[in-house]
Order: structure tokens, then sequence, then C-alpha cells
């Protein structure tokens, strides 16, 4: 008799279905809609599946939803990473990080760094581009929001003024307001890859255009301008200012390029 039990039992455990890997990619269906993907989840009207192993679906207020960091955001954070999380309102949901909400919007920001502010019955989110993740990494400074209490502005460096907010879209950005113009600055991704956080603090000279920025800024009596890079040169001939930057991508960093690619990648998602 023991034997007799032994044997159902062996074969029954030899017939039974692998353990699926939660870890893995699979299909759902729900009234014949397919979803391919991780994570999956269904509301009992749709099923929904994150597209790579990180993201994450969550039935919030009664819908599926999923979010998928962007890849250079993966790249940069790698496992610490922190969770994303989903945000309702008048039945509108959104997920990602610092979310923000107003009547009947919610917006969230793609990366930790991110920041979304609500204002006047609307929400502005910003999210620093792909290179100063490259660049940065998982210390990547926090963006901030500016206000002047009619317009709402994110990045960094923000500067206010009668004529608006402006901000710096990557932290070694610049500001400058003088003679009540502003103008902000940003080293191209170029030459982020390629000097990286040892790139020196742009500059500021007034003009009469207003304040420009940026490498070797020379004037020429009223006339100034600036290069875009520290390779750069500028000179005075005839009473202006030439400039010229030396191509950077010819110095940047393979792997930080290749973070930008990543970024155009996610772009071309849809």
């Amino acid at each position: 008799m023991l034997a007799s039990l032994i044997t159902v039992l062996a074969l029954t455990l030899a017939s039974a279905p692998p353990s699926q890997d939660p870890s893995a990619p699979t299909c759902r269906s729900i009234d014949g809609q397919v979803s391919c993907g991780y994570g999956c989840k269904s509301d009992g009207q749709r099923v929904r599946c994150a597209q790579t192993p990180q993201g994450r679906c969550q039935v919030v207020d009664g819908q599926a939803v999923c979010f998928d960091p962007p890849a250079y955001v993966l790249k940069a954070y790698g496992s610490a990473l922190p969770e994303p999380q989903c945000k309702n309102i008048d039945g509108v949901v959104a997920c990602g990080y610092n979310c923000a909400m107003q009547p009947g919007k919610v917006k969230c920001a793609k990366s930790p760094a991110g920041v979304c502010k609500g204002r006047g019955g609307e929400v502005e989110c910003f999210d620093p581009p792909a290179v100063v993740f490259a660049v940065y990494g998982k210390e990547t400074p926090p963006a901030d929001c500016r206000t002047n209490g009619v317009q709402l502005t994110c990045g960094y460096g923000c500067v206010n003024a009668p004529e608006g907010v402006r901000c710096a879209r990557t932290p070694a950005g610049v500001c400058k307001l003088a003679s009540g113009r502003i103008t902000c600055f940003d080293p191209s991704p170029a030459a982020l890859c390629a000097w990286k956080r040892s790139l020196p603090t742009p500059e500021c000279r007034n003009s009469e255009v207003g304040p420009v920025c940026g490498y070797g800024c020379t004037t020429a009596f009223s006339k100034s301008d600036c290069a875009s890079t520290p390779a750069g040169m500028c000179k005075v001939f005839d009473s202006e200012v030439f400039c010229f930057d030396p191509p950077a991508e010819q110095q940047a960093d393979a792997a930080c390029l290749a973070a930008l690619g990543l970024a155009a990648l996610d772009g071309a998602t849809p």
C-alpha cells in the first residue's frame, strides 16, 4: 500500500507543470485582449504588462496601469533605483516619481531626480536629460521649480525676473539676469560627455543684447560672445568677437554617448 502511494505521488509530481519564474515575461488574456511583458495586472476589463523587468504594474482606482523607467535612468541607478509610485484623482491615474496633482489632473516624473509641481489647475513636470544621468549617475541632483505667480518653470539654477522664470536644463548650466533680461546656457551633451564632472562653471558677460554665457568669453566695446566648450576660443577682429569650438564629440566618453543613444531609443518607442 505504501509503495503504491509513493508511486502515485511520484507520478503526480512528475506531471505537474513547472512553476513559472515571476521575473520572466509572460502573456495574459482577458476578453480577447492579450498583453505580454512583466508583472502583468488585470482590472477585470483589461490587462497591462510592464515592458522591462524593472517596470511595475498596479491596479489603482480600478484601473490596471504600468510604468517603465527610461533605459538611461535604469542604467544610471541600477539596483538602487527607488520604487515608483502611482497616484489617482478623479479617475485619472499616473505613475512615476514625485507625482503632483491638481483637480482632475495628475502627472509624475520619469526619474527620481525629476520634479512635478501643480499650480492654477495645471501640473508641470521636468526630468533631467539623459546626459545628466550619464554623467552624474544615481547622484544626479534633484531639479527644482520656481514661479513668479504667473509662470511655473522647472530645472536647475532658476532665475525669477519680471519677464518670467527661466531655468537651466542641466546642473552644469547657468542662468544670468542683467538689465531685466535672463539668459540660460547649458553645455552641449557632447561637452558634458567629454569633461563630465570636471566641466568648469560657465561664465557670463553683459552685452548690448543682454547676458551671454559660455567659456572664454570676450568683450569688444559693447559686444560680447562666448565659446560653447572649455576648449573653444574667442578673438576680436574689427571690433567684432568671433568664437570657435573644436568638435567635442571627438573627446567625449563612448559610454556617455551610448546613454544618449538609449534616450533616443526611448523617445522612439510608442
